[in-house]
């Protein structure tokens, strides 16, 4: 149950600065494709999750 708390949270994350950068970048004209942006987003999520889980063992 904690490792699901914690892999929302870092879900949760994720998509707030997706988010933020894809309001900044509309506002300047860029558009960003939401497919092309989702596997990089899959991955820093991966790499944060485990991060966090590593420290937590330690």
């Amino acid at each position: 149950m904690n490792h699901l708390l914690k892999g929302i949270i870092v879900m949760v994350g994720v998509v707030v600065i997706n988010m933020i950068i894809n309001i900044v970048c509309n506002q300047m004209g860029v558009d960003l494709n939401s497919t092309v942006m989702a596997a990089p987003s899959a991955i820093c999520a991966m790499f944060v999750y485990d991060a966090w889980i590593k420290r937590e063992k330690d």
